[in-house]
C-alpha cells in the first residue's frame, strides 16, 4: 500500500474533525495500529486542532457565572419534596461547554477554510483547462496545415520523378530585377508546378498567374502566391499539355482572362 499517497488524499483530515463513515473510520484505526507514519499523522493534525481551537477561544463574560449563581437558591423548605441527586461516575471525564464549543468551532472553521481551498483549486483548474483546450485548438490546426502542405509536397514532388519533367528558370525583368522562380512541367501528364524564390510582395487583392505561351497566344496556367513559405513546390490546377514559353504576370485575385502586359515580369522559352 502506498502510505503516503494515502495520507495525501485527505482521508485522515476527515477522520480527526469526525466526517468518515464507520468503514473508513475502522479502516484508519487499523492502518494507525500498522504504520506508525499514519498514527504520526494522526497525532499531529489532532494537535493542530487543539492549537487552533485555543488560539480562537473566547472566555465567557466575567458577568456570567454572577448571574447564575443569583438565580440558584440554597434555603431548605420542608414542605417541599426531597429530591436526590443522581450517583455521579466522577472518575470519567465528560466534556464541558467550553470544551464543546471550541471544538465545534475549530471544526466549522476548518470546513469554511477547506470550502474556500477547494472553490480555488476549482476555479484554478477551469482556468487550465481553458487554456488547454484553446492550444488543443491551435495544435490542431497547425496538423492540420501541415498535413495539408505534406500532401501537396508529395504531389508536386511526385512529378519530378515521372518521365519527361522539364524544369524552366524564369528570371524576372526591370520590372524584377531579383525576381528568380522555377517552372516545373510535363507535357504527357499536364501538370505544372513553381518553385518561388524570389519574387516581390503583392497587395491582398492581387496574385500572381503563370502564362502558357502557344503560337503567340497566351493560355492560363494557373494562379500561385509568394506569401506561403512553407511550401516547396505549388501545384497549378490548369493543365498544359503545350507550350513554346512561359510568362509570369500580375493580376487581380483569382486570375485574369487575359494577361495583362504592363506587368509582365519574367519570362522564358522552352528549349526543343
Amino acid at each position: 500500500m502506498n502510505i503516503p499517497e494515502y495520507i495525501a488524499s485527505g482521508i485522515l483530515e476527515s477522520y480527526v474533525m469526525g466526517a468518515v463513515s464507520d468503514q473508513e473510520r475502522r479502516e484508519v484505526n487499523c492502518l494507525s495500529s500498522i504504520y506508525p507514519e499514519v498514527q504520526q499523522e494522526l497525532d499531529q493534525l489532532s494537535l493542530s486542532i487543539e492549537n487552533y481551537a485555543l488560539l480562537h477561544s473566547v472566555e465567557p463574560p466575567a458577568e456570567l457565572k454572577s448571574k447564575i449563581m443569583a438565580q440558584l437558591t440554597f434555603e431548605e423548605k420542608t414542605d417541599d419534596p426531597i429530591i436526590r441527586p443522581m450517583p455521579v461516575d466522577l472518575s470519567v471525564d465528560r466534556p464541558t461547554f467550553k470544551t464543546t464549543w471550541i471544538v465545534a468551532a475549530s471544526i466549522g472553521l476548518l470546513l469554511l477554510g477547506f470550502s474556500f481551498f477547494l472553490l480555488s483549486q476549482l476555479r484554478s483548474n477551469q482556468d487550465t483547462v481553458a487554456q488547454l483546450q484553446s492550444s488543443n485548438g491551435v495544435l490542431q490546426k497547425e496538423v492540420s496545415q501541415l498535413k495539408d502542405h505534406q500532401s501537396e509536397s508529395e504531389q508536386a514532388l511526385a512529378l519530378f520523378r515521372q518521365p519527361g519533367t522539364r524544369t524552366l528558370e524564369l528570371k524576372g525583368n526591370e520590372k524584377a530585377p531579383n525576381g528568380d522562380m522555377l517552372v516545373v512541367w510535363n507535357a504527357k501528364t499536364r501538370q505544372v508546378a513553381v518553385e518561388v524564390r524570389s519574387l516581390p510582395r503583392l497587395r491582398p487583392d492581387q496574385q500572381y498567374q503563370l502564362w502558357s505561351m502557344v503560337g503567340g497566344k497566351p493560355v492560363d496556367a494557373g494562379v500561385f502566391d509568394t506569401s506561403d513559405t512553407t511550401k516547396l513546390l505549388q501545384q497549378l490546377n490548369r493543365p498544359i499539355d503545350r507550350a513554346d514559353a512561359f510568362a509570369v504576370t500580375v493580376e487581380k485575385r483569382g486570375g485574369s482572362p487575359s494577361p495583362t502586359l504592363s506587368t509582365l515580369l519574367a519570362m522564358s522559352t522552352v528549349d526543343a
